[in-house]
């Protein structure tokens, strides 16, 4: 890699960076317009939240899958400390038994 590839490749990191901000200004604006817009007679925009419910039946058997999948790694997780809280008690039996002399 040569400096002027790195310089090309800093070059158009920094034009990407500013096209995202200008974007963001943008949307920011009219955000912000469509606000004051839709807002009631006391001035303040109603916050109305994000809705999560799935717009199609693939989002919604995805989110259930993912739910699924969520659940059966939470139960794997379980297991697994599980067997690794007994594996430490029998070695720990096992020094505890050799230092009795048993």
């Amino acid at each position: 890699m040569t400096i002027s590839s790195t310089n090309a490749d800093d070059d158009r990191r920094l034009i990407a960076d500013e096209m995202l901000r200008a974007q963001s200004r943008r949307l920011t604006q009219s955000m912000n317009a469509n606000d004051r817009a839709s807002a009631p007679s006391g001035g303040e925009p109603e916050l109305t939240g994000i809705d999560i419910r799935p717009a199609n039946a693939y989002e919604a058997i995805t989110r259930q899958m993912v739910e699924s999948l969520s659940e059966d790694l939470r139960e794997i997780k379980s297991r697994l400390n599980n067997l690794l809280f007994m594996i430490a008690g029998a070695i720990l039996l096992d020094v505890i038994g050799r230092m009795i002399g048993t």
